[in-house]
């Protein structure tokens, strides 16, 4: 394939090629078709400007250059080489990475090397050092990678408002491949060591340039010295008062008397150059300890990757202040200690006024970054990381959760950067009306057992994923959803369509088997249990109509196996997830009433109830069934109910269907207590029944004895409890005032406690439509 650049310069070329990029451009031309958004032009930056010709870049200005189409995108390795003219000796590539330094190599007469875009978008610029004829020079290239699973201009820019909002400078990096440019802001940030340098590094030029200016022509001002010397030093013009005063120490012998006298004189010794002075000083001292800072991130085994070169710029830098300093003029001048008042020196005077604007940049530095001011920021990757965390916490709040604890807790300054604090120690806290509390935290760490963390432990690897999801019901119970992040998009070849990575979904089927919780010890033994009840993948996929969640390419294995994934970008409704939660967690019918009270709806769901073969999962707790006996049945079926002989019960499956009570629930069950009607004419539960077994069955497979009716068998299917040892209940029961047939679920230490059928309390109640 031919090269995808070519650009000749007065001192050096540079060929540019990657294997083929069609694919990315088909890709990006589809994002940008999706969102109806055009293609902005795609450009490279030259330093210095000239050069001879340029293929296939028509030029436009003298510094930026557009290119036809796009060259550079996201995830791609490109092979750079600069070809030099034959009296260049030696060249390097200038970087704030060493491993973008290191992955150049100079031969013969050409400087090569590959580099990798990764997930780094946003501006590639690198430093070209080298030697012609013995003279050291420098040049620079920027090229604009691309995006191909999002708009720059639009998706970006909503992520880093959405992030700058809870985070403020989070995103920004000390070094990463590409930087962005710094748009105007006039949000109320602190200042930070990062964005000073950027500016500073766009204003530097400038700065100099004034000072020397200045030390050229200094401002100076005439300045009264008052002195005390003898007599036979006067010298000059002597006022009349002065002379009479002289007199008369020569008249009286006084020779060693001295007498005060002024001057006046010009000095530089002005408020303005004190200012100069204060100016060029805060520089070397911002320099010096960012500089100080960066070793220290540095130094760190699994930080060493800023290049030398750039502690080199920055000692550079400091040297040219500090040159600057060293002038005659500074020597003169005192501690700069304010302005009485305005000074129209520093406003009008050249040099000053420079230096004066210059200074007031860097002051207000959030509000005046333009274009030439640019800082690294963190991977796309990493803030679609925490996009994603942020439009959970979204979603949640329009669920009716309030968030108790502030989201700017979790940030620290280390270094020369910010990070967030991982953990569910430091994770959000949401509370709602209904009683449920949510804790959402970022990356939290699972260990072995042995640190004791939640008492959710991994045995064989530390677990660390993106955003784990905990809800603690009003029971105490708590379950855990988790969801992971993945800037990465894969294109379905049946439907055209965007689905998440296979790898992306394996991970997750590790992040559910390999976190495990730890119970309080029963006789010296912890029982084990598996936390978390779904994993799903979040992916910068587009789906135009996300209003039926069973559209969802992942609806089938996420109702199946609770594994799946969702499409989640910024600006849409990323409705599929948002239905999700909303499935979970509740609506809200009214203003003072939730769906959800309890976690039996999630633990019912048969994703959720996949056992070892052999095995079957059931609630720990001891439900029972509480239902009345149909009409018509023989006295001999009813005296079993009254005596606690009973030895069967059915029910129809389609009456608990329509109530939305799932098999698992009827797998659950325990025990049954069933109202059957007294020799007084009342309708009342004597005993409670354990249940050795329950299946579903013809109504033609139940035979009289165990139906209580000689009636005609109907059809359907049926569920058939096989009735065990029965408990007499020392209360009766009685459930006159109910007129229909009904039914409810109940935990055996409650059902003592229940009198009326409409009173008494109730487990997935929220799931009948009563």
């Amino acid at each position: 394939m031919p090269d995808l650049l070519k650009l000749v310069t007065a001192d050096w070329s540079l060929n540019v090629w990657s294997r083929d990029v069609e694919l990315a451009r088909k890709q990006l031309a589809s994002t940008l078709a999706a969102r109806k958004a055009s293609q902005e032009l795609t450009r490279i930056r030259l330093q210095p400007s000239i050069y001879k010709t340029c293929i296939p870049i028509p030029c436009i200005s003298e510094h930026e250059l557009h290119l036809g189409e796009p060259v550079f995108f996201e995830n791609r390795s490109y092979e750079f080489e600069f070809s030099f003219a034959d009296d260049v000796d030696t060249a390097e590539i200038r970087h704030r990475l060493s491993s973008v330094c290191d992955a150049f190599r100079f031969t013969g007469s050409s400087l090569r090397g590959t580099l990798n875009t990764g997930n780094d978008i946003g501006w590639l610029r690198l430093g070209l050092h080298y030697r012609r004829a013995g003279v050291w020079q420098d040049a620079a290239i920027a090229v604009e990678v691309l995006p191909t699973k999002m708009v720059m201009a639009d998706d970006l820019q909503q992520i880093n408002t959405a992030i700058d909002q809870s985070y403020p400078l989070w995103r920004f990096a000390l070094a990463q491949k590409t930087d962005v440019e710094l748009a105007e802001s006039r949000q109320p940030f602190e200042r930070f060591p990062l964005l000073w340098l950027a500016q500073f590094s766009s204003l530097r030029e400038a700065l100099l340039k004034e000072v020397r200016y200045i030390c050229n022509a200094p401002h100076n001002r005439l300045q009264e010295t008052v002195r005390s010397v003898r007599a036979e030093r006067l010298h000059g013009r002597i006022r009349p008062r002065l002379e009479e005063r002289v007199a008369e120490a020569v008249k009286n012998g006084e020779l060693h008397r001295r007498f005060q006298t002024t001057s006046r004189r010009l000095s530089v010794d002005t408020a303005e150059n004190r200012f100069i002075r204060m100016v060029l000083e805060h520089c070397s001292r911002s320099l010096a300890r960012f500089s100080a800072s960066a070793q220290r991130h540095n130094s760190a085994p699994d930080q060493e990757r800023i290049s030398s070169a750039f502690f080199s710029e920055l000692a550079q830098w400091q040297q040219q202040i500090s040159q600057q300093l060293a002038h005659p003029l500074f020597g003169e001048v005192g501690e700069f200690d304010g302005m009485a008042r305005e000074s129209l020196v520093l406003h009008q005077r050249a040099g000053y006024a420079g230096v004066y604007r210059v200074w007031q940049q860097l002051k207000l530095y959030l509000d005046l970054f333009g274009h030439n001011a640019s800082v690294s920021v963190k991977p796309i990757s990493e803030l679609y990381e925490v996009w994603c965390l942020l439009e959970i916490c979204r979603q949640l709040q329009e669920l009716g959760f309030i968030e108790q604890e502030s989201s700017k807790a979790l940030l620290r300054e280390k270094n020369t950067e910010k990070e967030l604090i991982d953990g569910m120690g430091a994770s959000f806290v949401f509370n709602r009306t209904d009683g449920i509390k949510l804790r959402l935290a970022h990356e939290p760490i699972f260990k072995k057992p042995g640190s004791k963390y939640d008492r959710i432990y991994s045995w064989n690897a530390i677990q660390k994923p993106d955003i784990v999801l905990e809800a603690t019901f009003t029971n105490g119970e708590s379950i855990i959803w988790i969801f992971d992040a993945k800037y990465r998009v894969e294109i379905d070849k049946k439907t055209d369509k965007d689905i998440a990575p296979d790898d992306a979904l394996n991970q997750m089927h590790r992040y559910r088997d390999a976190l495990i919780h730890l119970g309080e010890p029963i006789d010296g033994i912890a029982p084990k249990s598996r936390p978390v009840v779904g994993a799903y993948v979040l992916y910068p996929g587009w789906h135009t109509d996300q209003n039926d969640p069973a559209t969802n390419p992942y609806h089938a294995a996420i109702e199946a196996v609770g594994i799946g994934a969702f499409p989640a970008l910024p600006g849409q409704a990323n409705q599929w997830l948002a239905t999700f939660l909303l499935d979970h967690l509740g609506s809200k019918p009214s203003s003072i009433e939730y769906r959800i009270e309890a976690p039996d709806e999630h633990l019912a769901r048969d994703s959720v109830r996949i056992a070892p073969s052999g095995l079957q999962l059931r609630r720990s707790a001891e439900l029972v069934l509480v239902a009345k006996t149909g009409g018509s049945r023989t006295s001999e079926y009813l005296e079993g109910f009254r005596n606690g002989t009973a030895r069967w019960y059915h029910i129809p499956a389609e009456t608990l269907e329509k109530q939305q009570i799932p098999a698992t629930v009827i797998a659950d069950l325990s025990h049954c207590a069933i109202a059957a009607k007294t020799t007084d004419g009342k309708t009342a539960i004597r005993y409670m029944f354990d249940i050795r077994s329950v299946r579903q069955v013809n109504r033609a497979e139940i035979s009289a004895e165990q139906a209580g009716t000689t009636k005609a068998a109907g059809t359907g299917k049926y569920w058939l409890f096989e009735l065990g040892a029965a408990h007499g209940q020392p209360d009766f029961i009685e459930l006159d005032k109910a007129r229909k047939f009904n039914f409810w679920i109940i935990e055996r230490p409650q059902l003592s406690s229940a009198k009326e059928w409409d009173t008494a309390p109730s487990r997935y109640d929220y799931l009948q439509q009563n």
